[in-house]
């Protein structure tokens, strides 16, 4: 049965669906899993160091493309001839997963093994409960703890709104023994690349191990480690005209307002001890605050990226200066109430977008076709429109 006649929730039950391979449904597939503060862009020059640089901090690199033939041969044809070998136990500080029994799900997939292995990023309690839950299991039961669960299918489901190919959905002759390619269209597949304590590792569901690619010196950097892996099948898609999508999961505007609140926050805590050290008595008279949570976590990642360093400087210089100390916890204050503001209205435009993207469109469409064939306007439309194509 094609996604076409089903409605936007016979689709979030029912089995597993494909999806496009847009950065814009990445971004909102893994709002809707609960990360917050990324976003997908997609990378169409490799080799050109400022396109990475233009991207800021990169948790992840996603490969899709498409399979050709068998996809059991297609995977172990890719990692035949490397000069890298699975490691032959599971790395415990690596979250992996299997792809197993529902092919549709790699999309979720690829990201679910970007982001539960990204402590730098915020997940929602959900998440983080089920990345608890599944830590201890082996790659092929996490696989089948996502493909079972089904919050997480009805949001993967949930971003297919488009009766394409994209969303065609498991029929009855499939069910029955039928072959891949009746109704289902293309296969695509996905590989992850995460890097991971100072490790880069390549993270494909099909493959038994994560695969290690190296070590890197420069985490900011950490992406030099798979240049050539990625360069080599680029290579031979090419050669062979395989579509493909490359896409790296950055930090989006959300990601940078909270990184910056947590930076004054810190400033602002600094402030605020070198005050008492001079003068208890401050804060009877500066008595607005600000009640945002502010970890020892926290702290230790402000201090690792390290951007709060032209803030701190000026605190230093202000060293007995009561006053310009106190300007300076409020210019802070003001910063945070001001980014506060900005990343309420960022989550409230996700949420509007979300509203429009699953929003089921399809009973207004049927009524407003039925319409036009009642008032008997429907056939000069469509021929109208074949006139239409037919001049360009």
């Amino acid at each position: 049965m094609s996604s076409l006649i089903l409605s936007h929730n016979e689709r979030c039950e029912g089995p597993w669906v494909k999806l496009q391979s847009e950065p814009s449904l990445f971004t909102a597939l893994m709002y809707d899993l609960g990360v917050r503060g990324a976003k997908a862009t997609e990378v169409f020059v490799l080799d050109q160091q400022d396109n990475f640089d233009d991207l800021g901090e990169i948790y992840g690199l996603v490969f899709l493309f498409k399979m050709i033939g068998d996809v059991t041969g297609d995977v172990k044809g890719l990692h035949k001839g490397t000069d890298y070998e699975p490691v032959e136990e599971y790395p415990p500080n690596v979250y992996f997963a299997n792809q197993v029994v529902v092919e549709n799900a790699c999309a979720t997939l690829a990201v679910l093994n970007i982001i539960l292995n990204c402590p730098q990023l915020e997940i929602d309690q959900e998440l983080k409960e089920f990345k608890e839950f599944t830590w201890d299991l082996p790659p092929a039961t996490r696989g089948f703890s996502i493909t079972n669960h089904p919050t997480l299918r009805q949001i993967h489901n949930s971003m297919a709104r488009h009766p394409e190919d994209s969303l065609i959905v498991e029929d009855a002759s499939k069910k029955n023994g039928g072959s891949e390619d009746e109704g289902g269209g293309e296969v695509y597949h996905y590989i992850a690349y995460v890097p991971i304590d100072g490790e880069v590792w390549q993270l494909d569901g099909l493959y038994p191990h994560p695969v290690s690619l190296g070590k890197y010196s420069n985490e900011k950097q950490w992406y030099d480690a798979v240049r050539g892996v990625i360069h080599e099948r680029i290579d031979g898609f090419q050669a062979e005209q395989v579509e493909y999508v490359l896409l790296a999961i950055t930090k989006d505007q959300i990601g940078i307002h909270q990184d910056r609140v947590k930076d004054c926050m810190y400033i602002k805590k600094l402030a605020e001890k070198r005050l008492d050290e001079l003068n208890n008595a401050w804060r009877e008279i500066n008595t607005e605050d600000v009640d945002f949570p502010f970890t020892d976590d926290d702290e230790e990642k402000v201090k690792k990226r390290g951007n709060y360093v032209i803030d701190l400087s000026t605190l230093t210089a202000y060293h007995d200066d009561i006053e310009m100390i106190e300007q300076l916890r409020a210019k802070m204050i003001d910063e945070i109430k001001f980014l506060i503001e900005a990343i309420d209205r960022e989550n409230k435009l996700k949420m509007v977008e979300r509203e429009r993207r699953t929003f089921d469109y399809g009973p207004f469409i049927r009524e407003f076709i039925s319409i036009l064939h009642e008032r008997g306007e429907l056939k000069s439309l469509i021929s109208a429109a074949d006139d239409m194509i037919e001049d360009d």
